[in-house]
């Protein structure tokens, strides 16, 4: 409503001025009509002049959005991401009671658990997990960037280039020392801190990591682990944070996400499963140092290492979403209106916002039973099927999310022609979120924040970030077509002037309008590329295939703070995502003011590095 008022104001003014210029020509019927200048002192006319200066307005708000049924109705099959809004999103971090048990193993929180907040405003805010957690016994005792080290033992090879290490000294505790609980094959870290300690850290283990050893307390013994141990976090379907949607390209999704909750990014696996059978049952503590090599030490913040504690390395987070199932209260149809409002919680219509309507029922009460028939979307891949007899359909107009609902449904045949009521409700099935109100909830509370649906928990969960509030695209003045139109992005979007097409799209997907996020963006300088060639592994021989090089020059300056291989993993893997089968993306960073190279990205198609 906030938009349509400047419209209802100005053709208000409008007819007012028009009613001035009326009642001078025409005196004696503007005396009839109580009209004198741009006043009128007849009620009845007031209301009429300001109903149509309404209507008006409405009309013109729709011009200047470019009709945005039609493109409303465009993005609900092709794009639906679009317009919804982007929850509320933060860092979480399970940490298990001391009178847990683990005798059972380790305790797995999977992916989508629900959680509730404490109310706010007398609302219980709900959060589900993004990543699953596995809580195991194990801490992290110490964390230290290193120069000194024993490399005896270890091959030739890492000897030789090894110039530094992080090392993390992790304690395994026991109650029985002839037993230990096995710790999980894979250890996930979460990256806390100060953000350009993170970013160092981050580049230096996903970036420039040679391989990694593990040590003991009870013995000299090396065991050396391949870089492949080492692997990022984030990237794959099951790792998004909102359900990955089979009509909306991964590579969108991906840029959406960066920059909504770009912290997503900051955590690492680290695969120990061929070290944890090596290990003595005596072992109480062991120390995993990460290699690298010479060259780290020519990156202008290597000095920001040497603040590395133990707090920089998190175990068992997750990062977590305000989005959660809800069943609102039936709508009970009638002859009076022609669509219905989808209010989540009559009861606290603002703190409810409608994400998504994932099913549309319709309940058809007799006299001796129910009869329940699902509604399928009226713009869909599947309509009007002539094999499926007569179908009825649901149409829901999106609204900007600031009334008491941002929803309308309609409910029509296959000519658009609106359902009889007769005795029938509306069932619906919805995804929510709680709009704003995580945004106002306290945080890093030492009895914890967020609660296990369902009672009793064996974990104190507590929020590591102050919840982020909601985000939603544009609408109106021709946002949305500029959306659609960057979706035939391919190769050749690139071409000529490739940094203003790549910094166009970046900036669509920035939802945050974020000052971090416009600097990265604003960083690129030029885009380049040319064909390349490739040798990829193959049964029962390698082959050689074709790709595009991409050769990206930034600013360096424009990425302090945030650092630039999060932002590089994040074009690599956008760019790879628009390769066919038998093709290849390999990108290339470049500094504006050395003109050296800084990240060198591994051939890439799709998700997967061709080696």
């Amino acid at each position: 409503m906030e938009s349509l008022l400047p419209y209802y104001e100005r053709e208000l003014t409008h007819l007012r001025r028009l009613s001035h210029d009326f009642a001078k020509r025409y005196p004696k019927v503007a005396g009839r009509l109580l009209i004198s200048g741009e006043n009128c002192d007849d009620p009845h006319i007031e209301r009429l002049i300001e109903s149509f200066a309404f209507l008006a307005g409405r009309i013109h708000k729709k011009l200047d959005d470019d009709y945005p049924e039609f493109t409303d109705a465009l993005l609900q099959v092709i794009y639906p991401q679009y317009l919804r809004p982007f929850p509320s999103v933060s860092i979480a971090r399970f940490e298990p009671l001391p009178s847990t048990s683990v005798d059972g193993g380790n305790p797995v929180v999977p992916r989508h658990t629900t959680m509730h907040t404490r109310p706010v405003r007398g609302v219980a805010c709900r959060f589900r997990t993004a990543y699953e957690v596995q809580v195991s016994p194990v801490r992290v005792e110490h964390a230290a960037y290193e120069n000194t080290f024993d490399t005896g033992g270890l091959s030739a090879s890492l000897v030789a280039q090894t110039a530094a290490v992080i090392r993390l000294r992790l304690s395994l505790p026991q109650d029985d020392p002839g037993s230990r609980p096995s710790p999980p094959a894979k250890l996930r870290f979460f990256l806390n801190g100060e953000p350009g300690v993170v970013a160092a850290i981050r580049e230096a283990v996903l970036g420039h990591a040679l391989g990694m050893w593990v040590t003991n307390d009870t013995s000299s013994a090396k065991i050396e682990l391949p870089i492949s141990v080492i692997m990022p976090v984030g990237f794959d379907d099951d790792e998004c944070l909102l359900d990955a949607d089979a009509r909306c390209h991964p590579a969108y999704q991906l840029l959406l996400e960066y920059f909504a909750c770009p912290e997503k990014f900051n955590f690492v696996d680290l695969d120990l499963r061929v070290v944890w059978p090596n290990l003595p049952l005596t072992v109480r503590e062991i120390d995993v140092r990460i290699a690298f090599p010479n060259r780290l030490h020519e990156r202008y913040d290597v000095h920001l290492l040497d603040r590395i504690s133990k707090e920089n390395f998190l175990l068992h987070c997750t990062p977590v979403v305000n989005l959660f199932h809800h069943h609102p209260e039936p709508i009970r149809m009638t002859e009076t209106v022609s669509s219905y409002p989808v209010i989540v919680d009559t009861r606290q219509p603002k703190a409810y916002e409608v994400y998504s309507i994932r099913k549309v029922y319709r309940v058809r009460q007799d006299a001796n039973s129910d009869t329940v028939a699902e509604y399928r979307p009226f713009y869909s891949v599947r309509h009007s099927d002539p094999h499926d007899g007569p179908v009825r359909y649901w149409h829901a107009e999106f609204g900007d999310g600031d009334a008491d609902f941002n929803v309308s449904l309609a409910l029509v045949d296959s000519t658009v022609v609106p359902e009889r009521a007769e005795t029938n409700t509306i069932s619906l099935d919805l995804m929510c979120t709680n709009r704003d109100l995580p945004a106002q909830l306290p945080f890093g509370l030492r009895e914890g924040d967020l609660f296990l649906e369902g009672g009793a928990s064996a974990f104190v969960v507590q929020l590591m970030r102050k919840p982020t509030p909601s985000y939603r695209f544009p609408r109106g003045r021709g946002a949305q077509w500029r959306l659609i139109s960057h979706l035939t992005l391919n190769q050749f979007s690139l071409a000529g002037s490739g940094a203003d097409a790549l910094k166009e799209i970046l900036t669509l997907y920035d939802i945050t309008d974020s000052l971090a996020s416009g600097r990265q963006i604003q960083g690129i300088e030029s885009v380049h590329q040319e064909t390349g060639v490739a040798r990829i592994a193959g049964n029962p021989f390698p082959v050689f295939v074709k790709g595009i090089d991409v050769r990206l020059v930034v600013d360096e300056r424009h990425f302090a703070g945030t650092g630039l291989f999060s932002f590089t993993q994040i074009l690599d893997r956008f760019f790879a995502l628009y390769v066919h089968t038998n093709s290849f993306t390999r990108l290339t960073v470049v500094s504006k003011q050395s003109g050296k190279e800084l990240v060198r990205c591994p051939a890439r198609n799709g998700a997967s590095i061709l080696a």
